[in-house]
């Protein structure tokens, strides 16, 4: 039988959010490991994580979502928002949805989703919009209904079992994202804490903590119900060998929507509402790309031609004289051309660069006044060719 999961909806201000950091009390109801979002693991539990056990947990999210290609993602609980600050990093985000039921908490946040300095100094390369919203995730916002991905991190343990329910089938079977993230506490863990008692919760709040055989068996009845895949893992495991029988300190579920097989799509959008109340908005500073795909591959071929023939002539002791012979495969070797552009495009651009190519359409010729001092006119260009450069150098460092 499925352990399901609600939302909590106390009357106190912890009871009301859905929130998976609070803050350390002195309690008598159990030792609490979750972090205050501040870096602060609990030291009466003996055991310290570096980075700390929230960190962690943030950069398995980043890593998952980066690694996935997720474009939109819905964070379930996001509480003080500290997660924003990690999802703004990941290059392929273009939405970010931070949705907890706790509105008087999401608008004393508010300002924290406004992009920082740092945002404006290294710009993102594509553009990123975050909202936040006051709503439950027993429901299903128009806004957000499409979104690729969602990520429930340490907030299931918070929510009563008959709700819980409602969730799971909101988030997979109505949402139904291409991928879901769920971490929670690891009960077989706490045997590990300081505590007189190894069967009371980790946090006041908690209503359950499921060992590694009950959250696989909810993951389960979640893949069979609403075809998805799973696979297990998590954060916070000890190097002591003779521990890891008891798995992670939070273990973690990624879900992936099985496309394998014949599945009901998701509602289309006007079958929800606007449930949610919109809190706080931003747009994070991207560079707008300016010119076309052949301008922009002409721009990079160009330079990598000239690093080649520079390097060349410095191998050949400054003898300058003559064209220089270069193969046309090398210049794919630049992580910039690679990552958008085949060799047949980088002939074309060669081609359109007026520069002369062999018969087999292997080798290009650089003419002895090409090189790449002379021929940068302008900052952008020059910023342009240092990148070029620097890049192509990395790349060959890290060849063993």
């Amino acid at each position: 039988m499925p352990v399901v999961l609600r939302i909590c909806m106390l009357g106190s201000s912890f009871g009301q959010s859905m929130s998976r950091h609070k803050k350390l009390k002195s309690v008598n109801l159990g030792i609490d490991v979750e972090d205050n979002g501040h870096g602060e693991d609990c030291k009466s539990t003996g055991i310290h994580f570096f980075p700390p056990l929230y960190a962690k947990r943030y950069r398995l999210a980043v890593e998952t979502l980066t690694k996935y290609d997720i474009k939109s993602v819905i964070d379930f609980g996001c509480a003080e928002c500290h997660f924003v600050k990690h999802l703004s990093s990941v290059p392929c985000l273009e939405a970010i949805a931070l949705v907890d039921i706790n509105k008087e908490l999401l608008v004393s946040k508010q300002k924290t989703i406004a992009p920082e300095l740092r945002h404006f100094i290294f710009k993102r390369k594509n553009p990123l919009h975050v909202s936040l919203l006051a709503g439950s995730a027993e429901e299903t916002d128009s806004r957000v209904s499409h979104f690729e991905g969602v990520t429930m991190i340490e907030l299931i343990e918070h929510l009563y079992p008959d709700v819980l329910q409602k969730v799971t089938h909101n988030v997979f079977g109505n949402i139904k994202p291409r991928l879901c993230l769920v971490t929670t506490p690891n009960s077989e863990f706490n045997v590990l804490f300081k505590n007189a008692d190894p069967n009371k919760f980790r946090h006041w709040d908690h209503k359950f903590e499921w060992n590694q055989t009950e959250f696989k068996s909810w993951c389960e009845e979640i893949c069979r119900r609403y075809n998805y895949i799973v696979e297990y893992t998590g954060v916070g495991l000890l190097p002591d060998k003779e521990t890891h029988h008891l798995g992670y300190c939070s273990q973690a579920a990624v879900f992936c929507l099985n496309h394998q097989r014949v599945f009901s799509q998701s509602l289309s959008n006007e079958h929800f509402s606007l449930c949610y109340e919109l809190i706080a908005e931003a747009d994070y500073p991207f560079e707008k790309e300016t010119c076309s795909l052949n301008e922009r591959i002409d721009l990079e071929v160009k330079y990598c031609v000239q690093y080649l023939a520079s390097s060349l002539r410095k191998e050949n002791s400054g003898n300058d004289e003559g064209p220089v012979a270069l193969q046309i495969s090398r210049i794919l070797n630049f992580p910039n051309i690679k990552s958008f552009c085949d060799e047949d495009a980088v002939r074309e651009s060669l081609h359109r660069c007026e520069y002369q190519i062999s018969d087999d359409q292997l080798i290009v010729y650089v003419p002895e006044e090409e090189n790449d001092e002379n021929d940068v006119n302008t900052e952008e260009d020059q910023c342009v060719a240092h990148q070029v450069c620097q890049d192509y150098e990395m790349h060959l460092e890290s060849w063993d």
